[in-house]
């Protein structure tokens, strides 16, 4: 007589067999699970980690804007010299197009 697992789909010999191939598919399960959730929320804690870094950028892009408005307001105007480069506040244009390329 032939023992079919529904969970494996395999024929076994004995009950104890099928029972003992039935417990190892479930714990294999259940680790894959852990490991999906474990992979979700890493991802989700570094999605809020880029939202994070998005926000400071936009409040540090606005206190910059806030000073120049100021400094040209008391002084007429401002002069400074920009270098290329990564570090580059005015190079965003350049970065957001070789994103998509």
């Amino acid at each position: 007589m032939k023992i079919l697992s529904e969970k494996t789909n395999k024929y076994y010999k004995s009950v104890e067999e099928c029972l003992a191939a039935e417990k190892e598919y479930d714990e294999a399960e259940a680790k894959k699970k852990a490991e999906a959730e474990k992979l979700k929320t890493a991802r989700k804690e570094r999605a809020n980690e880029v939202e994070d870094a998005y926000k400071a950028s936009l409040e540090a892009s606005k206190h910059y804007h806030d000073l120049l408005d100021a400094f040209v307001k008391d002084y007429g105007s401002f002069h400074m010299t920009v270098h290329t480069g990564n570090l580059n506040p005015f190079d965003s244009f350049s970065r957001l197009f070789d994103n998509f390329f």
